[in-house]
């Protein structure tokens, strides 16, 4: 719902991508591993994510402290969570304050992305040293991927933990969408971070979200192949979770 929790999704996807082909042990696990890494820095390089997951932090110890006091708190869970963000953002404030910048620096990783942006450019003509890396035995290979990946581990727990806390703020309420289409207004005066939406898999239909700060529309589309999806026209039963912290 806003830029900042949409950059630290597209962030946390591609973590999740790196942690998925790392179990994998053949040299396409370690490519796969290597293109997320290439849009993780691409992404870091267009916005200051370090400086926004410290003020996000921040924002979060000081909310959650004025808590402790109330009654009806689970006064060890919220111990326990405001522990976690500053153990998180101590970890932050000691990283570098360009983190990736050895990455960036990297000659091999460097000459990956420039050959990237060029179809079909990450052949072994194109790129020997990749290829070499990548006919190095499994150990070798994971152990390149660990060290680039280790160097951006306080920023990935960073992004897990608040993204973690801010699913968990809100619980999912049945909705109902007649002819596919569902509408809600919103409060301004309590903006939602994340709206997160939960359908059967085999009801083969997908939303489409759009709105502003006043209100959300929800279109439910049929899937399709060719990509010529329309909305249903038959109600739509769903869950429905706007988040925010």
């Amino acid at each position: 719902m806003n830029e900042r929790v949409r950059i630290f999704l597209r962030l946390e996807h591609y973590f999740d991508q790196i942690n998925y082909f790392q179990q994998g042990d053949s040299a396409p696990d370690t490519q796969a591993c290597v293109s997320s890494l290439m849009e993780i820095l691409s992404v870091l390089e267009r916005n200051d994510i370090r400086t926004e997951i410290m003020k996000e932090l921040e924002r979060q110890i000081v909310g959650l402290s004025r808590l402790m006091d109330t009654p009806a708190v689970d006064k060890d869970r919220l111990s326990m969570i405001l522990e976690k963000l500053s153990g998180t953002n101590i970890a932050l404030q000691k990283s570098p304050s360009k983190l990736s910048l050895d990455m960036r620096e990297n000659e091999l990783l460097m000459s990956i992305r420039q050959r990237a942006v060029i179809s079909a450019g990450n052949c072994s003509f194109d790129l020997p040293a990749y290829h070499y890396l990548l006919n190095q035995p499994t150990p070798i290979r994971n152990g390149v991927i660990y060290r680039w990946v280790n160097e951006l581990s306080p920023l990935k727990d960073g992004i897990h933990l608040l993204l973690s806390l801010l699913r968990s703020s809100s619980v999912f309420e049945s909705e109902n969408a007649e002819d596919g289409f569902f509408q809600k207004s919103l409060d301004t005066q309590n903006p939602s971070q994340l709206l997160r939406i939960m359908i059967p898999v085999h009801d083969a239909v997908y939303p489409e979200v759009s709105g502003n700060k006043h209100l959300i529309n929800v279109r439910f589309l049929g899937f399709s192949e060719n990509g010529r999806a329309r909305q249903i026209n038959n109600a739509q039963t769903f869950e429905m979770s706007l988040c925010t912290i």
